[in-house]
């Protein structure tokens, strides 16, 4: 595995039930304790061997353009690319036809979590399919009983992590796959191909995960960020 990567940041949604935060404003731009959640991911990514990031922009895309003039990351390039109003996979597409190397990373531009980039790289690297999705274990947000023949509660839990597991990004795609995504007009039925040729692996994440759709998730983000900014140093 090359010990520099790309990686393609989804940045380009409306963001709708954020509103009104993201009435005129991206939501990788939205502030958790006063910095937006692009920089909290960017600035844990710092140490990891992405060396090239790609933003896939769309809704207000020339805020992101005007933030990363004022704040470019260090020893980093950037490219930003504006889709438009598209589907994932054109966004991916738009940037992936730029990226050289053996294999490239998609990330969700308002997902933050203490992943392991070198273990995911490893993991991939080791299972010897063409792509891997991260995934986290499922947690119910409402309290869960078993109840017996006669109705009778026999436990109760608050809030359990469930036996399934959900997709939170952080896909690996080796480089022949970019001309495979040609094929599809939509993200979910490109993944569906993987999966139909076995060639989709999933690297479980357990760790501290956050994704930012609404307002209480955004509260929710507020009270767990330092975490990210502790596993980062």
């Amino acid at each position: 595995m090359t010990s520099s990567l790309s990686a393609i940041l989804l940045c380009g949604g409306k963001g709708e039930r954020l509103r009104p935060l993201t009435a005129s404003l991206p939501k990788p731009l939205v502030s958790i304790k006063g910095k937006p959640i692009l920089k909290h991911i960017l600035d844990y990514l710092s140490n990891s061997p992405i060396n090239h990031y790609f933003i896939a922009a769309g809704y207000e895309a020339k805020k992101i353009h005007e933030y990363f003039l004022i704040h470019p990351p260090e020893n980093k390039e950037v490219t930003i690319i504006d889709s438009g109003d598209a589907d994932i996979i054109e966004r991916i597409r738009s940037c992936a036809r730029s990226i050289k190397g053996e294999g490239f990373l998609v990330l969700y531009g308002d997902t933050l979590s203490n992943i392991n980039i070198k273990e995911l790289l490893e993991f991939h690297s080791g299972h010897g399919g063409r792509a891997t999705v991260t995934l986290w274990p499922l947690r119910s947000p409402f309290g869960v009983m078993d109840v017996d023949d006669q109705g009778r509660v026999e436990s109760y839990v608050e809030k359990p992590i469930l036996d399934k597991w959900i997709n939170i990004g952080f896909f690996y795609f080796s480089a022949e796959l970019i001309t495979t995504l040609e094929r599809f007009e939509k993200f979910e039925a490109f993944l569906e191909y993987l999966i139909s040729k076995q060639e989709l692996y999933a690297y479980k994440h357990t760790g501290m995960h956050i994704t930012v759709n609404t307002q209480k998730e955004l509260s929710e983000a507020e009270d767990n960020i330092d975490s990210l900014r502790e596993s980062h140093e």
